[in-house]
């Protein structure tokens, strides 16, 4: 039985199967008063050498139940399986002393054949069918056997009292059983598939409206959560535009209005000032249209096959080496020649590895150095930026990659900056399919490593190739 099979078996049937091990082993207990009670009256019925073998077999019976009790108190847990071989001994174990029973309350005369009919349609509920029809022939080689060793005078024939049945009816009486345990078996079947074949319907039914109801619940969370920091973008977004608008205007309102000359040194100076803030205003709405672009513009982008990472790690390097050397640091780089990405959009990977270089001569001492490393990861890229800055304090790690996010180390080391340099990186990262992370110790440095897998292709070239294939 596979895992899902045995998992849907332990679901649906366990709990039921418990159920009805129970109630057949209270049920049991009403054969053992009735075994006793047939001990007591068995003289009066002619069968006075039966009193001690239906002794006997009430108290095996007794024995056994007690055990199974047991068996089912402590189990603590309810594998299909485990219940199933449980049912097939009790069954076996019922049908054997039914079998010493009926011999000695008249063999195949006993009004007591009837339960092995009863067991049968009882162990077809509880048991696999195939089991059944095993147990069936079983029963019935038994009921022969008896028949053959009560004929051939190898076993005794205890006589009910009154009983008048001949070897003819013996013999009919034996066929009838024989037919009537397969019949029994079959017929049970036949409603109990169909209740089956409902109850598993029922159960992928009603595991798939689970599944649905989590994919649901999922999306929900994630709509919440996407409309909070959109909420929370546009917010931010708000206050990074209103703020250096009001200074603008503040300034303007003071030259407009007379109160300043605007040819005086102050008048210069709060002109120069309105200039650096709308310097930064172009520098929020860059970025935040280059974010927009990565967002939302990658089924227009322009993407590339056989795209040569070295390469674009490369030409970042040598870009940012006069920006370096400017403040004293050293661009230290190794990198792997062989790295190609089936799959890139150039200008996105050089702004996303140009800021990650950037910013770590930014964020650097003086006299400092910065590392780049691109190598291979078996089926992936990992290109790696390493400095020995002012690094990023614990409670910021998480936080790096949102928008507008500055640590109040990197404001003081760097007086400009937009806060969606390194969401951008991410956006870019994660459209070829790749993931980004840092590792930082608070004035030691950080370590920026953007992971991209070589072979990654874009969902609308996939369905492209699907389109041409079909």
């Amino acid at each position: 039985m596979s895992p899902e099979s045995r998992t849907r078996f332990t679901v649906i049937y366990a709990p039921e199967l418990f159920e009805r091990l129970r109630w057949f082993a209270q049920l049991r207990w009403l054969a053992v008063a009735g075994l006793g009670f047939g001990a007591i009256i068995s003289p009066s019925l002619g069968l006075t050498e039966a009193r001690s073998a239906l002794l006997l077999v009430a108290i095996f019976v007794a024995i056994y139940n007690l055990f199974f009790q047991w068996r089912l108190r402590a189990a603590t847990d309810y594998l299909y399986e485990n219940l199933r071989s449980c049912a097939i001994r009790q069954m076996v174990m019922d049908l054997l002393a039914l079998g010493i029973t009926v011999h000695f309350t008249g063999g195949l005369e006993s009004p007591l054949q009837v339960f092995f009919v009863f067991h049968m349609a009882i162990g077809t509920v509880m048991i696999r069918t195939s089991i059944m029809y095993i147990l069936a022939a079983s029963t019935g080689l038994g009921v022969f056997l008896l028949y053959i060793a009560e004929g051939w005078g190898v076993l005794a024939h205890h006589a009910i009292t009154g009983s008048a049945a001949g070897g003819l009816d013996r013999q009919l009486n034996m066929w009838a059983l024989l037919l009537a345990l397969f019949m029994v078996v079959y017929l049970t079947d036949s409603v109990m598939s169909s209740f089956k074949r409902h109850s598993i319907k029922l159960f992928d039914t009603s595991a798939a409206l689970s599944e649905r109801s989590e994919e649901l619940t999922r999306l929900l969370a994630e709509m919440r959560e996407l409309e909070q920091r959109k909420s929370h973008y546009m917010k931010i977004s708000a206050h990074q535009l209103r703020s250096p608008l009001g200074t603008i205007r503040s300034s303007l309102d003071v030259l407009t209005s007379g109160l300043v000359d605007p040819s005086s040194e102050r008048g210069k100076r709060l002109l120069a000032g309105a200039s650096e803030r709308v310097d930064g205003l172009l520098t929020i709405v860059s970025a935040l249209l280059e974010l927009t672009k990565v967002r939302e513009g990658q089924a227009k982008a322009p993407w590339a096959q056989g795209v040569s990472l070295a390469q674009v790690v490369t030409d970042v390097v040598d870009e940012m080496g006069l920006h370096a050397e400017s403040r004293s640091i050293r661009i230290l780089s190794r990198v792997d020649p062989s790295l190609v990405l089936e799959w890139a959009v150039p200008p996105d990977l050089v702004h996303a590895i140009g800021n990650l270089v950037h910013n770590a001569i930014i964020y650097s001492n003086e006299g400092g150095e910065v590392t780049v490393i691109a190598e291979r990861r078996g089926e992936q890229a990992m290109v790696c930026v390493r400095d020995e800055g002012i690094g990023i304090p614990a409670g910021f790690i998480d936080q790096v990659f949102h928008e507008f996010v500055r640590t109040p180390g990197g404001r003081k080391q760097v007086v400009e900056g937009t806060g969606l340099g390194l969401t951008i990186v991410r956006e870019v990262v994660e459209a070829h399919g790749g993931t980004v992370s840092v590792r930082s110790i608070e004035g030691e440095g950080s370590e920026f490593c953007a992971l991209l897998p070589l072979g990654w292709a874009p969902a609308e070239h996939l369905q492209s190739l699907q389109g041409g294939n079909e």
